[in-house]
C-alpha cells in the first residue's frame, strides 16, 4: 500500500513529527510505501515540504500543500491520505482526498481536541475537520471518548510507542530534575518554576533542567533568577539526559498522550505530572499524578529524597513502558489501514 501523511516531520522537534516518523519507519517494515508532506525543511527520502512565509503559515500550506500533494500522489500512486492533527493538516488531507478520490484517515494527537477544540473560532473549525473523516485514530482513550460524542463516524484507539532502542536505563550518577517539552502555555512550564521554588524553600537545592523552546523562554528566563534553572534548548537527542535526571515532571493539563513522559518512562526515570489526560492513562494508577502543583512538589520531594521510593517508581515505570513499542503502533494502524481499504 502506498500511504500519503501530512504533518509535522524532523527536524522539527515534538510528538507529532516523532510519531510520524517513526510510524513511517516501521510501516516500511511492514512492507508499506510511505511517503510524507510536511511543513518541515527535510533530506530524507519520500519525505516532501513546502517552503511557508512565516505569517500565516497554516493558510498557505493548505494552498501549496494542495498543489504539491496532487503531485505526489499522482505521481506515487497514493492508496490512502493519513493526516496527523485536526487543524491545517487534516482539513488539507480531506481536500486531496476529495479532488484524487483517495481514500482518507485522520490521527488526532491532543492538543487539538484539548485545546483548539474548545476555543471559539478554532473549535468550529476543528470539529469540521473531524466531520469530514469517517475513521480517526486517537492515541488515548481519553481522546476516543471526547470524539466519539461528536462525530458520527468511527474512532480507533491507537496508543504512541517508544524506541527502545534509544531510550533504555544506563548506569549514571543521577541528580536534578527535568522538564521536557515546548515553551507554551499549554505545556504550563510556569508551574515547574513554581515547584522548583517550592522545594528551594524546604532547602532541597538539586539543579533544574528545561529542555524545550518557545515563546515563553523569555518570561521564563526573568523568572527564574536565582532559582539555578539550567535552560538546555531544544535537544533532538534526548535520551542523553534522560536516564541522567533523578525525577522528570510534566505540568502540562492538556497533554494528550505524552511521548516525552514514555520515553522517560523508558529510560527508567520516575516521572511526577499534573493530573491530565495522557499522564492520567500513563501514570495514575502508579500514583505519580497530581492535582495541583503543592500536591505535585510533595511527589517530587519524596521521590528526591527517597532512593528506595525512586528506585521502586523506577523499576514500576520501565516495566509500564514495555507495553508501549512503535512496532505495535504500526501494526494496529495498519490494521486500521487495511479496515478503511474495504469501506
Amino acid at each position: 500500500m502506498n500511504i500519503l501523511m501530512i504533518g509535522e516531520y524532523p527536524p522539527k522537534i515534538g510528538g507529532i513529527s516523532t510519531h510520524i516518523s517513526q510510524l513511517k519507519k516501521e510501516l516500511n517494515n511492514l512492507d508499506q510505501d510511505v511517503f510524507v508532506l510536511s511543513y518541515s525543511d527535510s533530506l530524507e527520502e519520500k519525505v516532501y515540504s513546502t517552503k511557508l512565509p512565516k505569517k500565516f503559515r497554516g493558510i498557505f500550506f493548505i494552498i501549496f500543500g494542495f498543489f504539491k500533494g496532487i503531485n505526489i500522489i499522482r505521481t506515487n500512486n497514493i492508496d490512502l491520505i493519513h493526516a496527523h492533527f485536526a487543524t491545517t493538516s487534516g482539513l488539507l488531507g480531506y481536500l486531496l482526498s476529495i479532488f484524487t478520490r483517495k481514500k482518507r484517515i485522520l490521527t488526532v494527537h491532543g492538543s487539538d481536541i484539548n485545546v483548539h477544540l474548545k476555543k471559539k473560532i478554532l473549535g468550529k473549525f476543528v470539529k469540521f475537520v473531524l466531520s469530514k473523516y469517517q475513521v480517526i485514530i486517537a492515541v488515548s482513550p481519553d481522546l476516543v471518548e471526547k470524539i466519539r460524542n461528536l462525530i458520527k463516524g468511527e474512532v480507533v484507539f491507537v496508543p504512541n510507542g517508544v524506541d527502545h532502542i534509544r531510550f533504555y536505563p544506563e548506569k549514571h550518577e543521577k541528580k536534578g530534575v527535568g522538564f521536557i517539552g515546548a515553551l507554551v502555555n499549554e505545556k504550563n512550564p510556569k508551574d515547574f518554576l513554581k515547584l522548583v521554588s517550592l522545594l528551594r524553600a524546604k532547602g532541597i537545592v538539586e539543579p533544574a533542567f528545561i529542555i524545550g523552546d518557545g515563546y515563553l523562554k523569555k518570561e521564563l528566563l526573568e523568572s527564574s533568577q536565582g532559582l539555578d534553572i539550567i535552560f538546555l534548548g531544544e535537544v533532538v537527542e534526548t535520551e542523553r539526559y534522560l536516564n541522567k535526571f533523578l525525577c522528570v515532571v510534566s505540568t502540562s493539563k492538556t497533554e494528550g498522550f505524552g511521548i516525552s513522559i514514555l520515553e522517560s518512562m523508558a529510560s527508567g526515570t520516575p516521572v511526577a505530572s499534573l493530573s491530565s489526560p495522557g499522564s492520567d492513562y500513563l501514570l495514575s494508577d502508579l500514583g505519580l499524578t497530581a492535582q495541583d502543583t503543592n500536591e505535585l512538589e510533595k511527589l517530587v520531594e519524596n521521590i528526591l529524597i527517597n532512593p528506595e521510593f525512586r528506585n521502586n517508581l523506577s523499576n514500576k515505570v520501565l516495566e509500564r513502558s514495555n507495553l508501549f513499542s512503535w512496532e505495535n503502533t504500526a501494526i494496529k494502524t495498519l490494521e486500521v489501514y487495511k479496515k478503511i481499504s474495504f469501506k
